[in-house]
């Protein structure tokens, strides 16, 4: 179920949506919601790298806090020049989580 939420943004934030909303003929709203959306995942995705290059947790533990498969994330890491650091240990944990 929806839930109304009132957030206060710059004036030419709202003239960016605006402007999409034209371009795209969508109402403020639905552009609000897909760009709020994509914002969201992209957050999950920054917050999963973090963890992943601070050795917080290992690539599968990652991909899944990203909500995305293990081979898109590891295509990201190797996009990003990310070392992919990867031992016995996380080997374990990883196995820990499938049983």
């Amino acid at each position: 179920m929806a839930e109304t939420v009132s957030v206060r943004i710059d004036k030419s934030e709202l003239k960016e949506i605006n402007e999409i909303s034209k371009l795209e003929k969508k109402t403020k709203s639905s552009v609000l919601r897909e760009v709020l959306e994509k914002g969201i995942k992209e957050k999950k995705l920054e917050l999963a790298l973090e963890k992943f290059r601070k050795n917080e947790a290992t690539a599968w533990k990652a991909a899944r806090m990203a909500d995305i498969p293990l081979t898109v994330f590891m295509d990201i890491l190797v996009q990003r020049g990310i070392d992919f650091h990867y031992g016995v240990k996380e080997l374990k944990e990883d196995f820990e989580g499938l049983i």
